[in-house]
């Protein structure tokens, strides 16, 4: 059973919520009012809820929030099947906001809920707003997708010897038997600290800012552990087959974002490799509002930390007018 660890947000309320897949979700989580829309934050890769620590204060006053902890990542737990696809997991954080919110389908209406997701919470987010069927008393109103492409095009882009040099660990992280074995053999701490070195920027105002608190030192604490280095890496080995095989049945079936989309990118990194911008209009549907906009000031993958200003007035911005300027 999964043991509820100290919370990291005073001010939240910190609840462990099994659902019906065997997994147990870690949330972190305020309620306004009944009408007020639910934001809901999740992290990426190798990172915790935690990410978010510059975020949740701005959104406090102005939306109820959940924040989960990802399952495999050494907090919360995976279905019982093992299963790691980005529905299976997104499934289960939408069933735990369910049971924390008190949410039944019987409900009149329907919550309404904004997708904020960054690197692998993001990818879940887009596979949710594709979707958007998996819970008929929760209304995905939007969606903000920081610092990713399409895991299809992300793949694609390999054929570029500099692109595969940059994110060499995506290959690597899929072949899960070998790879959790040579990570926790060098130390899953010090390989989660040489990730983070690899993605920031290279701004030193932003890697202060990505530093402050402790955060390294948090993520790196839970990439001691053998779970959360094991159920990672099967996060990737289904990126590398399932998701990019659900994405080519998505374009060949028509079936896109079909909810209002931001999405935020660092220019240093990702937007060296990719058009970003152009890289998601093909992926959301024709007359849906979308938005990309880069962040630059060589701040780096990890947005919300090195960024957080901007991406807090952003996040908000779009929250409250449904643009950015």
């Amino acid at each position: 059973m999964t043991q509820k660890p100290a919370s990291i947000y005073p001010d939240l309320q910190q609840e462990l919520t099994p659902t019906s897949s065997g997994s147990t979700i870690c949330s972190y989580s305020c309620l306004k009012g009944e009408e007020d829309p639910i934001a809901v934050l999740i992290h990426g890769y190798p990172q915790s809820a935690y990410m978010w620590r510059y975020l949740i204060p701005e959104l406090m006053p102005l939306a109820s929030l959940f924040v989960p902890e990802l399952p495999g990542y050494g907090v919360s737990s995976l279905p019982s099947t093992g299963q790691h696809s980005k529905r299976a997991v997104g499934g289960a954080i939408l069933e735990a906001l369910a049971s924390v919110f008190n949410v039944q389908s019987s409900t009149d209406g329907a919550r309404n809920i904004i997708l904020i997701g960054h690197d692998r919470g993001a990818r879940i987010a887009h596979r949710l707003a594709v979707d958007n069927a998996g819970a008929p008393h929760l209304k995905i109103n939007s969606v903000v997708l920081i610092d990713i492409v399409p895991t299809k095009v992300q793949w694609e882009a390999f054929a570029n010897p500099q692109a595969c040099a940059a994110y060499f660990h995506w290959p690597f992280l899929a072949n899960v038997d070998q790879a959790a074995k040579m990570i926790q053999a060098y130390g899953g701490d010090q390989w989660c600290r040489d990730l983070i070195q690899r993605g920031q920027g290279s701004s030193p105002e932003g890697q202060a800012s990505f530093a402050a608190a402790g955060a390294h030192d948090v993520y790196a604490a839970n990439f001691k552990q053998r779970d959360a280095i094991v159920g990672s890496c099967e996060d990737y080995q289904c990126g590398s087959v399932q998701e990019v095989n659900e994405q080519s049945e998505d374009n060949e079936r028509g079936r896109k974002i079909n909810v209002p989309t931001l999405v935020v990118f660092s220019d240093e990194k990702l937007g060296t490799m990719h058009d970003v911008a152009s890289s998601w209009k093909d992926w959301i549907a024709e007359g849906v509002h979308y938005q990309a906009t880069g962040i630059g000031g060589n701040k780096g993958h990890y947005l919300p930390e090195e960024a957080p200003e901007q991406i807090s007035h952003l996040v908000l911005q779009w929250m409250q007018t449904g643009s950015v300027e």
